[in-house]
């Protein structure tokens, strides 16, 4: 056993000069490897994480598909499903998505009546209802936001006005009539009269009438109907139609990320409903992702590849520098089994340390590499990672080891043996 631990020693200390190229080798390969893979995996997150996300995915807009219809008049109700409650429990448990704006029409005759300075206007007009996560950020005065979500309280019907009314108004019917331009903030806490049940076509049987004030203007509905709370569209549509379940016209679908666009697109268009979203941007985009993906894998493969020739040549030169003396060793009794496990060893050995060596120059120069790596909105990591450092070592111990195998099939060809 001493003899054997011996022999193992000897050949670690054997060819010191080649012993320390195939080190240096293995330090540098590991260097190169894993620099390159903190380079690769910030450019890949950066792809992923902030240019991905810079071009934010379509939020997904799911409605019914229209009802034949002759000349003038529709004919029958859409064949495909409505969009009811059910639905709404389906797509939200879709994986991806991340919230539904649900809106439904106020299907009730409905009437403004406008006094100012004196004068009066009446106008039937159209109604959605949305709910408040999805209008939040255009309701700037607390006091709104209260009475948004909770309206029955003061009783009175906060009125999200869309921008392209506004717009329609000011550029068109405001100079044609001779009717003074509208701003936004001064029409914001504008109150008048809203008369649910009639209209100047029809009237129901129980209207009522109702205070009713603007409290902001928004992009998030593209409608020529005023936007209300969801939950007062759904009481008064149940009230004025013998309560009859609700449905809804519209659904906005924000979903997490770009493949998840292109992914709950189609589950959803499997239900028979039409969907509007962009999907060819998100699907460039996850390409790109794919492509870097592919690219960064293929050079760090790639780098592995020429790593483990070198080393392959390496201990090549160093096995058969020594081949005199394995002969020696052959004759004195030694089995192959030995020596192969004895080489073998010698370039773990040489493997480990190279990558130890390796992994803490890459360590210590990380940081300095970082301040010369210049990408307009890249945020290079500065540290090795724990996994980088395992798959460091893994492959510096185990690429010096593999590679002995050309040279032990060289040195076994010459006719090794203990004669």
């Amino acid at each position: 056993m001493i003899q054997r631990l011996y022999l193992v020693f000897k050949e670690l200390g054997g060819s010191r000069f080649i012993s320390a190229i195939v080190l240096l080798s293995i330090a540098l390969s590991v260097f190169a490897a894993g620099l390159y893979r903190i380079i690769g995996d910030n450019l890949e997150n950066y792809v992923r994480n902030r240019f991905a996300s810079s071009i934010p995915p379509n939020t997904i807009k799911v409605s019914t598909r229209q009802p034949s219809s002759m000349f003038l008049f529709e004919l029958n109700e859409p064949k495909s499903p409505g969009i009811d409650d059910k639905v709404l429990h389906k797509i939200r448990t879709m994986e991806g998505v991340k919230e539904i704006y649900p809106v439904s029409a106020l299907k009730i005759p409905l009437q403004a009546e406008i006094r100012y300075l004196g004068s009066g206007y009446r106008s039937d007009i159209l109604a959605f209802g949305v709910s408040y996560p999805m209008v939040a950020g255009e309701i700037r005065d607390e006091r709104f936001r209260r009475l948004w979500k909770e309206p029955e309280k003061e009783k009175m019907v906060p009125v999200l006005v869309p921008r392209n009314i506004l717009h329609s108004y000011n550029d068109g019917m405001a100079e044609a009539n001779g009717l003074p331009r509208i701003s936004e903030q001064g029409a914001v806490g504008f109150g008048f009269r809203l008369l649910l049940g009639k209209s100047s076509v029809k009237r129901v049987p129980g209207f009522v009438e109702s205070d009713a004030v603007i409290v902001g203007f928004t992009d998030q509905v593209d409608s020529l109907a005023i936007i209300v709370p969801l939950k007062l569209v759904i009481d008064y549509n149940r009230n004025f139609n013998q309560g009859r379940d609700n449905d809804y016209q519209y659904l906005y679908v924000k979903v997490k990320d770009h493949s998840s666009l292109v992914r709950i697109a189609s589950r959803i268009k499997e239900l028979g409903l039409v969907v509007e979203a962009q999907k060819s941007v998100s699907r460039q985009i996850m390409r790109l992702v794919d492509a870097v993906d592919l690219i960064i894998k293929s050079l760090q493969l790639i780098i592995i590849t020429i790593a483990a020739v070198a080393i392959s040549f390496a201990t090549l030169i160093a096995t058969l520098n020594r081949i005199e003396y394995y002969r020696t060793l052959r004759v004195l009794g030694c089995s192959r089994l030995f020596l192969t496990g004895t080489i073998f060893f010698k370039y773990a050995v040489l493997g480990l340390a190279g990558a130890w060596c390796g992994t803490m120059l890459l360590s210590s120069l990380a940081r300095q590499f970082a301040e010369y790596f210049q990408l307009t909105g890249v945020m290079a990591s500065l540290s090795v990672s724990p996994d980088t450092l395992k798959t460091s070592v893994i492959y510096g111990v185990l690429i010096p080891v593999l590679s002995t195998v050309p040279a032990l099939m060289r040195l076994y060809s010459k006719g090794l043996s203990r004669d």
